[in-house]
């Protein structure tokens, strides 16, 4: 997820079973018709074929699934040993060649997604806010470098303890990891890139009721949630991939989706103790980041290195390994997203 979940928090979802979002992802059913044109095409029938996992892709899926379950907090109840066994069956999906080729440039990837695990990464006191993988920080130093300048931000930030040893090693927010770990959270991702009647990339000018979107939303409560929006876009990894090109991996992703957090907001149904709030409409209170003013900080990227039919495996900016699992439908015991996206 990135940095605005390093400001607050991020997705938390419960079990796999999941809920349903209002707008239902592309189902199989939706697929169907590329199948039968597939016949005549042999491009069409390699892409069809992809969205049929084979059954050594579907027991993977389900002996992560069964690991993931072992553990609580969405990871944070993890064990050194459940770490790795998490650790080895993500390995096993990610090259296997089973899931979908180039997953953010495939709309298989839209839909709401539930948050089922987080990977740990160290606490840096210099950096609360997490470091990311390119080594920036969105924390102390980060600060310090807009009000005072670089040189005299590292100066200050090194007057601040270190946790252990893992200065170069990315880490999410404390804020972040605290929000994933607390199962009466609904933690979800919907993703919105293609536009419904073409298939064509969204504008990113096309508003925010109709541009490309990534947003995370924490449902709590009874009708309470946090949205986190952010305007997104596809960018072409293959460039930066050139160095690589003798690996052929199957999964391996050359494109990832870049976002940066433009709206925020709590949607308040009701108080304390399930007790409804005053009034016909639930309270709308903005979230207290100015994204507007934070540049960079507001900005991040999600790599995608496994997208199956409902399994989705990411790692964000900050070097965060995300699972997620495709919402269920509404009448399946899954939640639908609390607003139209």
């Amino acid at each position: 997820m990135s940095r605005a979940l390093a400001h607050v928090a991020v997705h938390p979802p419960a079990a796999a079973g999941g809920r349903g979002p209002r707008r239902a992802p592309r189902s199989s059913r939706a697929l169907a018709p590329r199948a039968s044109a597939a016949a005549n095409d042999p491009k069409l029938s390699a892409a069809s074929s992809e969205t049929r996992p084979s059954p050594e892709t579907k027991d993977a899926e389900a002996v992560l699934l069964a690991r993931l379950r072992a553990v609580s907090g969405r990871g944070a109840g993890a064990s050194e040993a459940d770490e790795r066994l998490i650790a080895d069956a993500v390995t096993v999906l990610e090259t296997s060649g089973g899931g979908l080729r180039d997953p953010a440039s495939r709309p298989e990837i839209e839909g709401t997604w539930r948050l089922l695990y987080t990977s740990k990464s160290k606490f840096d006191k210099r950096n609360p806010l997490g470091k990311r993988v390119d080594g920036t920080k969105p924390g102390l130093e980060g600060l310090f470098a807009t009000l005072f300048g670089d040189e005299a931000a590292k100066t200050m930030a090194d007057g601040f303890p270190t946790a252990g040893s893992g200065l170069n090693s990315a880490s999410s927010s404390p804020i972040q990891r605290t929000v994933t770990s607390l199962e009466a959270f609904t933690i979800q991702q919907a993703i919105r890139l293609f536009d419904k009647q073409t298939g064509a990339p969204r504008k990113r000018s096309a508003g925010q009721d109709a541009d490309a979107r990534v947003d995370q939303i924490v449902q709590f409560g009874n009708g309470n949630f946090l949205r986190l929006s952010a305007k997104a876009n596809v960018v072409d990894l293959t460039s930066r991939r050139s160095k690589d090109a003798g690996k052929d991996d199957a999964s391996r992703s050359i494109s990832r989706i870049d976002f940066a957090f433009d709206l925020a907001y709590f949607e308040l149904a009701t108080g304390p103790f399930g007790i409804k709030l005053p009034g016909t409409r639930p309270a709308r209170v903005p979230y207290p980041v100015p994204f507007s003013l934070l540049g960079d900080e507001a900005k991040g990227w999600l790599e995608t290195s496994y997208l199956g039919k409902d399994v989705r495996i990411s790692r964000g900016n900050k070097g965060t390994t995300f699972i997620l699992v495709r919402e269920a439908e509404e009448a399946n015991g899954g939640a639908p997203l609390p607003y139209e996206f």
